[in-house]
């Protein structure tokens, strides 16, 4: 479309992650120009997650990167003993590479751009269209766009530049691919307790002829505590390693009058358990629409406003709800633990949990939980 400007795009993604390729792929597909940037030079690498999703994700995304499902959690209390818990619904195991590389196709085959190996290095917005900076190939360009979607991870260069806004809170992992096999491969582990985490828990997951061990750390190195978990599948197995910074506190804003931070960027993240492909591509959906809008009416940027108003009011209450119970959870105690163990390991509230329980929505569970034994509150803090 034409603003006036020269050699202009409608819209700059930046980050080719499920969030940023799924951006791309509903503006290009309602017919604006676009151009990607990734910053590696392979879509998907490195790999950082441990790609559990819900069927929600399917919803928005055609994918043949399924590497299986499970349907249950062993979770592990700090005494050694632990709980079971299952779903009638599975849960995806996704291979986490090839799931990018397919959102970031369909972008392409709706019509958007793409730039490999172009790491975003300043944004600036003006009155009339934002500049984006960027070494591709060891080469620096600009290029200009009608608006910027910041969907650049925690690091994000959107943020810092035009929001001037600060990663508060901010869990450490690390997780290693290991050789290794699981007792219950229908089912996660979750570790809870101060020997495999700080503030946070660790997790198992099978994937396949390998285990993905990791572990998450609030506010502190998540290396010893991954050293003491990768004892429980073996020494000398590890075929890789991967670790990242995950947010867990949504962004104070999420719109400037010409750009947008969706996903990782902006905080949007599950606190309780660091997921963050369906929060993404949710957030991603909802401001596409917006910036649709906003495009179809003169970008005037009243319609941005609108997409940090609707993501607060869906997606934002639950993960303002996850972050009042994430902030008592990293101070828990491992005595607190194996107290709470006691009061939760039996039937009624096993059932609740498999009745209610959802990777998405978790708060729903946990209010029932606390309804039916509301000494657990009291536990946390003891």
């Amino acid at each position: 479309m034409d603003y006036g400007l020269e050699n202009v795009k409608d819209v700059i993604v930046i980050g080719a992650g499920p969030s940023g390729s799924f951006a791309a792929y509903r503006l290009a597909r309602a017919g604006f120009s676009v151009d990607l940037l990734e910053e590696h030079r392979e879509v998907g690498k490195p790999v950082e997650c441990t790609g559990l999703v819900s069927q929600r994700v399917l919803q928005y995304v055609r994918t043949r990167s399924i590497a299986g499902t499970v349907r249950g959690a062993n979770i592990f209390f700090p005494n050694g003993k632990s709980i079971h818990i299952e779903k009638d619904d599975p849960t995806i195991v996704l291979f986490r590479d090839s799931f990018d590389k397919d959102v970031a196709a369909m972008a392409i085959g709706a019509g958007s751009g793409i730039r490999i190996n172009a790491r975003a290095l300043s944004v600036t917005e003006h009155d009339d269209h934002v500049t984006v900076r960027y070494r591709e190939n060891g080469n620096i360009r600009e290029e200009d766009a009608m608006i910027v979607v910041g969907a650049d991870g925690i690091n994000s260069v959107v943020r810092r530049d035009v929001y001037r806004l600060r990663q508060r809170h901010v869990v450490s992992t690390l997780q290693y691919d290991m050789a290794s096999t699981m007792d219950d491969e229908d089912s996660v582990s979750v570790y809870l307790g101060s020997k495999y985490t700080h503030g946070f828990f660790g997790w198992a997951v099978p994937g396949g002829d390998i285990v993905r061990v990791g572990t998450g750390s609030y506010r502190a190195s998540a290396r010893p505590y991954m050293e003491n978990l990768s004892h429980r599948f073996g020494d000398n197995r590890v075929l890789g390693i991967t670790g990242a910074g995950i947010p867990i506190r949504m962004a104070e804003r999420l719109n400037t009058k010409r750009t947008v931070l969706v996903g990782d960027a902006g905080g949007i993240v599950k606190p309780l358990s660091g997921g963050g492909i369906y929060t993404g591509i949710f957030s991603s959906d909802v401001a596409a629409r917006y910036v649709i809008e906003d495009l179809e009416n003169g970008n005037t940027g009243t319609a941005l406003k609108k997409y940090d108003r609707e993501i607060r009011a869906t997606i934002g209450r639950e993960l303002k709800k996850d972050s009042m119970v994430q902030s008592i959870y990293s101070r828990i105690s491992d005595r607190s633990f194996n107290r709470i163990y006691g009061m939760i390991s039996n039937e009624k509230i096993i059932d609740v949990i498999n009745r209610s329980g959802d990777i998405d929505y978790p708060s729903t569970v946990i209010i029932k939980v606390l309804l039916r034994n509301p000494g657990i509150l009291y536990s946390m803090w003891k």
